[in-house]
């Protein structure tokens, strides 16, 4: 496969990782055996990012970052199928969707959750086990030449919060971390659903009292949100 991204020759695998591998090593159920078989052409392990890979460091929670590139047979392939993909593989990834000469990014941000955590003995070493998915980013489609993703960072970590903020348009944060900053965003998200849901409530509440007292709660919504668009901006 070409080098899609323009990476260091050194981060290329170009490996093509079959079908069968998640089935076999991940307890998938007959749904999403049906989404791999439907809507999968292949998947290949285009890129490995690692501080033997390139001239970067690493952190224990963070060895390396994965690039697979995915054909697709049609471009609205249900996200489902990558969610779970990500949260069973022990690296964070970056998607590469394609579809007829067209591709688009993914990135779920996502953060070890450990069951074991405050269990270990003192000094011992903690174990991740399994990661959780906070939010999922993904960039419009675009022809495959205009498809861009710099690598930015000395380190890991940090070139996978730059890969976030550019796939998600958050685009350049100094201070806040990304996971400050993508928290803040889902509250804001569902703040707006909230808010939204409460309004239209509201508007088809016949009683007066009752319009009144949920008018009451809209503003203090309303106020609350606010609240937290001006501690993301802070962030940012």
């Amino acid at each position: 496969m070409d080098n899609i991204l323009h990476y260091p020759q050194s981060t290329i695998v170009n490996r093509v990782v079959p079908k069968t591998m998640f089935y076999k090593f991940m307890e998938v159920s007959p749904r999403m055996k049906t989404r791999f078989v439907n809507d999968v052409v292949n998947i290949t392990w285009l890129y490995k990012l690692s501080a033997a890979t390139l001239n970067v460091t690493d952190r224990e929670d963070m060895k390396e970052i994965e690039v697979f590139v995915v054909n697709l047979k049609q471009p609205d392939c249900p996200t489902d199928l990558f969610s779970f993909i990500d949260t069973n593989m022990p690296h964070h990834i970056v998607f590469v969707l394609v579809h007829d000469n067209h591709a688009m990014l993914l990135i779920n941000y996502k953060e070890w959750t450990d069951e074991t955590f405050g269990k270990v003995a003192p000094g011992a070493r903690l174990q991740h086990t399994k990661f959780k998915i906070t939010q999922m980013f993904a960039s419009p489609w675009m022809p495959t030449t205009d498809l861009s993703l710099p690598i930015q960072g000395q380190s890991l970590p940090r070139i996978y919060d730059n890969f976030v903020a550019q796939v998600s348009g958050i685009g350049e944060h100094k201070a806040g971390t990304m996971a400050e900053i993508v928290a803040l965003r889902k509250q804001i998200a569902t703040a707006e659903t909230e808010l939204e849901s409460l309004q239209k409530k509201m508007r088809k509440e016949p009683q007066l009292d009752r319009q009144l007292a949920m008018n009451k709660q809209v503003k203090a919504k309303r106020k609350a949100l606010e609240e937290l668009k001006e501690q993301l901006e802070k962030l940012r």
